[in-house]
């Protein structure tokens, strides 16, 4: 995911170098467009690629929609980046003085603008690179356990959460517990720890198998053996898994969930 997120930034510094936008046409011949736009563009990876996926993670926390996440990082992060380029953009001069407010926010849409077509086709190309799963219609299927009673499989279907749990590396184990979305990535939590995976999450729960669970949430999943308690928060509920997350549940999913023998208790 990196690769390809680098190689998106790479892509875009070649095609502002050619364009030479905000007069940085002037800066000379074609060659030194390139490497200046090609530092700008990493540092500007560097600035908003935490800021992005801490923006979505609230976003997600607070049900709004993901967007609106990767909307905050990109005006969070254009003030540091307006200030690198300020002091570090085409001509380094560490001695200038500080912007004026007019200069400031000069230099704050510019970069916000930048940013924002940068990240958006980030999130178009993620997008197209991943379609979602197909439908499929099936008999519930009984859960794979530790219990006696566990339903077997068809014949040539991989077990629980097989598919899924090869792409997890070996340090995370095999026991999957719950699944979070982030932007067009996918953190998959085991009882070891967690990871991030680009896909739909969509295509993650199709690949856990019979692995009993559901989504309480459009941005998670969980795994029913691993529910510890309930508990109403506000509007809709928190599931606390035994591992010590905290998940948020939509109230609407809180009645379906007891009447599939959740441990809902009074949270409905």
């Amino acid at each position: 995911m990196i690769v390809l997120e680098l190689a998106l930034m790479l892509a875009l510094a070649v095609v502002l170098s050619m364009l030479g936008p905000f007069g940085t046409y002037l800066l000379g011949p074609w060659p030194h467009r390139l490497v200046y736009w090609i530092r700008s563009v990493l540092v500007g990876y560097l600035i908003y690629r935490p800021l992005i996926l801490l923006g979505a993670r609230q976003a997600i926390q607070l049900a709004l929609p993901e967007w609106a996440g990767w909307a905050a990082g990109v005006l969070a992060g254009a003030a540091p980046m307006s200030l690198w380029l300020w002091w570090l953009g085409p001509d380094v001069d560490l001695a200038r003085p500080w912007p004026s407010g007019a200069e400031f926010v000069a230099t704050y849409a510019q970069t916000a603008l930048i940013a924002a077509l940068g990240l958006g086709a980030l999130w178009h190309i993620a997008g197209q690179a991943w379609p979602p799963a197909p439908e499929r219609t099936a008999a519930p299927v009984a859960p794979l356990s530790a219990h006696e009673g566990a339903a077997p499989l068809p014949a040539g279907e991989p077990a629980a959460g097989q598919r899924l749990l090869e792409r997890l590396p070996p340090r995370l184990g095999r026991e999957i517990i719950a699944l979070g979305m982030e932007d067009h990535y996918v953190r998959v939590f085991t009882r070891r720890g967690d990871t991030l995976i680009l896909m739909r999450m969509a295509d993650a729960i199709h690949e856990l198998g019979a692995l009993e669970g559901a989504q309480v949430h459009r941005s998670w999943w969980v795994c029913k053996a691993a529910v510890a308690g309930v508990e109403r928060r506000g509007r809709g509920g928190w599931i606390r898994l035994d591992t010590g997350l905290e998940v948020p549940v939509a109230r609407r999913r809180l009645a379906e969930l007891a009447r599939r023998g959740w441990p809902i208790g009074g949270a409905r």
